[in-house]
């Protein structure tokens, strides 16, 4: 195949962002149908960061600064925080776009080049995670990105540059911001990919790469220690245990095994397994090494994301076709090696092509969607008016709960199941209830009991919320809980800064509800009795002298 015009895969790139995030802006507001408790998370952190906060040291996150600062940045140049979630990602991408290049100039030829270029940018500019559900989210935003980062970092490391194109150190600073990027925004990525990514490049002898690429991940941390603080990385490593050691979050998905050998993962282990085969039978040994070293962290990073999509298998089908041999070696089965691999390649497509279409209509179908049903999220803070929920999901309250504590007779006939405890909290038990929809009319109704009497809390009042996630602070027009976590994960941060106890009595996950109340437990607080609303309890916090 011939290489490509560096010039017009340039423009194609340029015109791709122009595209993709020209319609994504221009619908004037984000419109979201799904996960919206993963859209109030990014609204809460960035309204945050917009007041001045520090991510890991003035609140718990998981997610890196690198995934954070460009919708922060756009959200401090004066978009509503909808809007600057889409700049942000535009600026991503004009980031991202000088490696896409590089990776599609350098390493790749013909149709392998032009997939990867409109991949890489579909899944910077995308309005939805992935997957076969047609739908606009915000959720999981982060995990896109770091999928571009790892894509690009692995090529350039992996795949020797074309003749006459060779610019090691060049590839190596681009590799260190890859690393540094995962890293400092998604890390399963970086322990994922890290190992195989140096081994590449010292089995292709490309030693001024892997030292440029060392330097530029130190001068990094420098930068960041030099604008936030040596302490944000302390900071940020104990957000991160806090995760791995959280009950309800450590692996979000299906287990391990079922993303080896699950139906919905079955074929793609068989093709990744077959892959390897076929290149180390075409003479192609350290490719074959190479992607036997990767697949453990491609399964790795499914299988710590929610959702558990496949999305290594655009990268599978882009690098089996990078290295397709020349014609009359004969592989497994006696086949021809290149039809061999650019069948492994097609099937590699057609696995993850649903999720791909979802990613790369998203936009437009953003764009055409029909708003009449749509409300505000969030419309008690100044930066929130552009961020829109679908009101049968966020605004009709629809509960899970247990029959047998309407009709106590049915509990006779009921199975005995964990599914059946109920939570306690200071020796009270509570309802079982989990609300299913309706989250932004429940936050709205608390927000609104809070500031009348007999509760009476002013603006500079702290909440701590027993629950997975809460708008109330910014519906009501509260403070945030100095050093709270916007996402639940483990312990009590916060507790120490908060004024009062929020425990909702169907809450939007019992799961996390129940961990939080047995931290609670353990903290060891005075507090004063309850004070009870139909929908929730609230403890006053006394406070020492």
């Amino acid at each position: 195949m011939t290489k490509i015009s560096p010039l017009r895969y340039a423009l194609v790139l340029i015109a791709l962002i122009v595209v993709w995030g020209g319609i994504g802006l221009a619908k004037g507001g984000l419109y979201v149908d799904r996960y919206e408790g993963d859209t109030s998370y990014m609204v809460d952190m960035i309204a945050r960061m917009w007041a001045g906060a520090v991510p890991h040291i003035d609140f718990e996150t998981p997610i890196g600064l690198v995934a954070l600062l460009p919708v922060a940045l756009m959200a401090k140049a004066g978009f509503g925080i909808g809007q600057a979630f889409i700049a942000g990602q535009v600026v991503m991408a004009l980031i991202l776009a000088p490696m896409i290049w590089r990776v599609g100039t350098s390493r790749l030829t013909g149709i392998a080049a032009w997939l990867f270029g409109v991949v890489g940018i579909a899944f910077v500019l995308a309005l939805v995670h992935g997957e076969d559900t047609l739908s606009i989210s915000v959720s999981m935003y982060y995990n896109r990105w770091a999928w571009v980062m790892a894509f690009v970092a692995i090529l350039l490391a992996v795949i020797e540059p074309h003749k006459n194109l060779a610019h090691p150190r060049i590839d190596g600073v681009f590799i260190g911001l890859m690393l540094t990027g995962m890293a400092m925004s998604k890390p399963t990525y970086f322990v994922a990919f890290f190992i195989p990514i140096v081994l590449a490049l010292v089995l292709r002898r490309a030693y001024a790469s892997l030292l440029a690429g060392l330097v530029t991940g130190a001068i990094c941390a420098g930068v960041i220690a030099l604008f936030f603080g040596v302490e944000i990385f302390e900071a940020y490593i104990s957000d991160l245990l806090t995760v791995v050691g959280s009950e309800t979050r450590a692996a979000p998905g299906v287990p391990l095994s079922e993303v080896v050998n699950g139906p919905r993962f079955f074929v793609a282990t068989l093709v990744a397994i077959l892959a390897i085969i076929v290149l180390r039978q075409s003479g192609q040994s350290r490719a074959g090494l190479l992607l036997m070293l990767l697949v453990p962290g491609f399964i790795y990073v499914t299988y710590q994301n929610f959702g558990n999509d496949p999305k290594w298998l655009i990268l599978l089908c882009i690098y089996l076709l990078a290295h397709r041999p020349v014609r009359g070696i004969r592989v497994l089965f006696n086949a021809e090696g290149k039809d061999a691999l650019g069948a492994l390649a097609l099937v590699s497509f057609a696995l993850i092509m649903p999720s791909l279409q979802n990613i790369i209509t998203s936009p437009f179908r953003h764009y055409a969607e029909n708003t009449e049903k749509y409300s505000l999220q969030i419309d008690g803070h100044p930066k929130t008016d552009d961020v829109f929920v679908y009101d049968d999901r966020s605004a009709v309250m629809l509960a899970r709960q247990f029959l047998a504590d309407d009709n106590p007779a049915l509990a006779a006939y009921e199975a005995e199941s964990k599914a059946r405890d109920a939570t306690t909290f200071l020796g009270e038990t509570l309802p079982r209830c989990t609300l299913m929809s309706g989250d932004t009319a429940m936050d709205r109704y608390i927000s609104a009991q809070l500031k009348k009497p007999p509760l009476n809390y002013p603006p500079e009042a702290q909440f701590y919320v027993a629950d997975v996630a809460s708008m109330v602070w910014m519906i009501g027009g509260f403070t945030p809980l100095k050093e709270g976590a916007p996402w639940y994960y483990a312990g009590t941060p916060g507790l120490e800064n908060a004024d009062a106890i929020i425990v909702p009595l169907c809450p939007l996950s019992e799961a996390y509800r129940k961990a939080s109340l047995k931290a609670l437990e353990s903290a060891g607080l005075q507090l004063k009795p309850a004070i009870r609303d139909d929908a929730f309890l609230i403890y006053p916090i006394v406070k020492d002298e």
